[in-house]
């Protein structure tokens, strides 16, 4: 199974609040998103994976 890796989804429309999800890749990501917003996905402005922040 592959691993899932976490992402952060932002909207173009400001009203939407960003969505954490899980997912195989980006486009799954964006895929997965657009069906649980309902919304196209070209609403999606930008995928970022959520990466942990290290103390340096």
């Amino acid at each position: 199974m592959p691993k899932l890796l976490p992402f952060r989804i932002h909207f173009e429309d400001p009203e939407i609040d960003p969505l954490d999800l899980e997912a195989t890749d980006a486009e799954a990501a964006r895929q997965l998103a657009a069906s649980r917003r309902g919304v196209p996905a070209g609403a999606i402005r930008k995928v970022k994976i959520i990466r942990e922040k290290v103390d340096g």
